[in-house]
């Protein structure tokens, strides 16, 4: 049990701060749990419709069906983080989330898959509620480690998806299955990295009723929807570009890789850096406003790419993947820091649950939006999305700009 300081407290240096607070090793499972999940990413939904049996469709409503039940479980998980400890809690279910991934070898159909995906859906989005509140009371500096922790993540999903090539080219159970469970160690051994992160000075659980504090804070929950709209940009990237580019335009289907690699390429580089003017509420908001403009024009190149032809549709399309690159990282360091400094540090558990919830907004709205409007209506669905993107960057702006977060009653600290 170590005497860290108080959330508040800002040392000189990220680096001071892992050696300090042990984020060295939230870093070290971080990469670890991302290279499981691109291989994951890659591999799984081949397994359960080649090998398994499944139907497309029905993988992806049970997909759906988990997104929602995480969302509403989140809310559950954030008190328990408060009342446990972040650290214990982010270790159990990393724990228990790594006996559930092992247990996909085990499906045979869809109510077996049915059951494990719900509960590996729940139990990650639980052990990410756990992190986050770790890293809540552990790092002064959270934005910037975020960031690092994103660029981190990039790295090894890009690892997990080059190694997943030889399970696909071998195309067979047993080496579906090798990804599996090695999916389900490297999140164990993970959830071992967090155990070993040590004790924090936070605040204690106060004597008051707290249960709905998070929920009743309602410029955090629209705060918080708006920012989950924003990871619409999520399925720009992954749903609609994609298609868009191989069915709308005349540019070489390869070309959809070249995007992809050049939205990691620019995350693992410059996600840090992108981290900078995001540090403090007012500049988080500020640098969510740059970032939903960013999208917005990302989206209008894209659209345009429908009606251009040749080396100006290629010349376009990586334009507007720069342009989204540039909004995702603006608006996703924007989220960190407003996810926890506008929180009640008595209860980040809470605030971090109810924030988890609300971005799985974007993750729902999100395909439907860039198949039914973005699809269908080429140039002007692209544009509708854009003015969406932003919209709710100035929405933003105008809530949280307007300071940090409430006064709230100092609490006596224990250690967690």
């Amino acid at each position: 049990m170590t005497d860290e300081p108080a959330p508040t407290a800002r040392p000189a240096g990220l680096r001071h701060e892992l050696a300090a607070s042990g984020g060295g090793y939230l870093l070290g499972a971080t990469l670890a749990q991302s290279v499981g999940q691109g291989a994951a990413m890659a591999c799984n939904a081949v397994f359960f419709v080649r090998v398994v049996g499944l139907a497309p469709s029905a993988v992806g409503t049970v997909q759906s069906a988990a997104a929602l039940t995480s969302m509403a479980l989140a809310v559950v998980v954030g008190p328990l983080v408060d009342r446990h400890g972040a650290r214990p809690v982010a270790v159990r279910l990393g724990l228990a989330l790594a006996g559930a991934v092992a247990a996909y070898a085990l499906v045979s159909g869809l109510a077996g898959f049915a059951v494990v995906h719900l509960l590996v859906a729940s139990l990650r989005t639980g052990r990410q509620i756990g992190e986050s509140a770790l890293i809540a009371h552990l790092v002064g500096a959270r934005a910037k480690f975020r960031a690092y922790q994103r660029s981190v993540q990039n790295i090894g999903i890009s690892l997990g998806t080059v190694a997943a090539a030889v399970p696909l080219y071998l195309d067979t159970r047993p080496a579906y299955l090798v990804v599996i469970l090695g999916n389900a160690v490297v999140i164990g051994v993970a959830a071992l990295l967090v155990r070993a992160v040590p004790g924090a000075r936070v605040p204690a659980r106060p004597r008051e009723r707290t249960g709905r504090l998070a929920l009743r804070d309602r410029r955090y929950v629209v705060v918080g929807l708006l920012c989950g709209l924003m990871e619409v940009r999520d399925s720009v990237l992954t749903v609609g570009l994609p298609l868009w580019v191989t069915a709308h335009t005349d540019a070489p289907r390869p070309l959809v890789s070249v995007l992809l690699f050049v939205n990691t390429a620019m995350v693992i580089a410059l996600q840090v850096r992108a981290s900078a003017g995001a540090a403090t509420v007012g500049g988080a908001a500020r640098v969510m406003r740059a970032g939903g403009f960013a999208l917005a024009a990302s989206c209008a190149v894209f659209g345009l790419t429908g009606r251009t032809g040749g080396a100006w549709t290629v010349v376009l399309l990586v334009a507007g993947a720069v342009a989204l690159t540039l909004g995702e990282m603006w608006t996703s360091a924007s989220s960190w820091t407003l996810s926890y400094d506008l929180a009640d540090p008595r209860a980040h558990g809470q605030y971090q649950g109810v924030f988890e919830m609300t971005s799985g907004v974007g993750v729902l709205a999100g395909p439907i939006l860039c198949t039914t409007v973005a699809l269908s209506h080429g140039f002007w669905g692209w544009a509708g999305i854009g003015a969406g993107f932003a919209v709710v960057g100035l929405a933003v702006r105008r809530l949280a700009g307007r300071g940090g977060p409430g006064v709230h009653h100092p609490v006596r600290a224990e250690a967690v």
